[in-house]
């Protein structure tokens, strides 16, 4: 069967397209479907054809129902460092960034990384767990109670020693309560 664009060349790719009422099909040849339809040059290969010309198909459809010329839609390349060679997914991978450069070249990205990393905010929350958090706070504050304490003691400041004892003993229960 010849090609039902060009007539000259052997068909051999099948474009079928299915409407509300109607479907259609038609046979192409190779050099009418890379000419008519967007591919990458490793996509023309006889395994990658049929399987990416299925996908361009559906695109082109989806795309070109919405007034967007398919043909100027061109897949984005990967980004990747021009020190190190490292990309995003490198990056997510290994956990950290590969040289200085890295920063400079995928400052855009940054933020949704430390989004995802952080829970949602685009805030360093410390290394602290939240489920942790108040009980380390609560042991700080003990910590400079005791700090002040000592101090009044060398100060000889029973008075207000006894004081500040007295608010460690209620620190130290509250601790032990929760």
């Amino acid at each position: 069967m010849l090609c039902e664009i060009c007539g000259k060349e052997e068909a051999t790719i099948q474009l079928t397209s299915t409407g509300k009422k109607h479907k259609t099909e038609q046979w192409i040849c190779k050099n009418c479907a890379s000419e008519h339809f967007y591919f990458q040059d490793d996509q023309m290969s006889d395994q990658n054809l049929d399987q990416e010309f299925v996908v361009n198909q559906f695109l082109q459809y989806l795309v070109g129902k919405h007034g967007i010329n398919f043909k100027q839609v061109q897949p984005q390349e990967e980004k990747h460092c021009p020190t190190c060679g490292m990309t995003l997914p490198d990056i997510a991978k290994v956990g950290k960034f590969g040289c200085h450069d890295c920063y400079e070249t995928f400052k855009d990205d940054v933020p949704q990384i430390i989004r995802r990393v952080q829970a949602g905010s685009g805030e360093h929350t410390g290394k602290i767990p939240v489920s942790s958090r108040s009980k380390i706070q609560l042991k700080q504050q003990i910590a400079e109670k005791e700090k002040i304490l000592q101090g009044l003691i060398e100060e000889q400041a029973f008075e207000d020693a006894a004081v500040v004892r007295d608010e460690i003993k209620a620190l130290k229960a509250e601790g032990e309560v929760k």
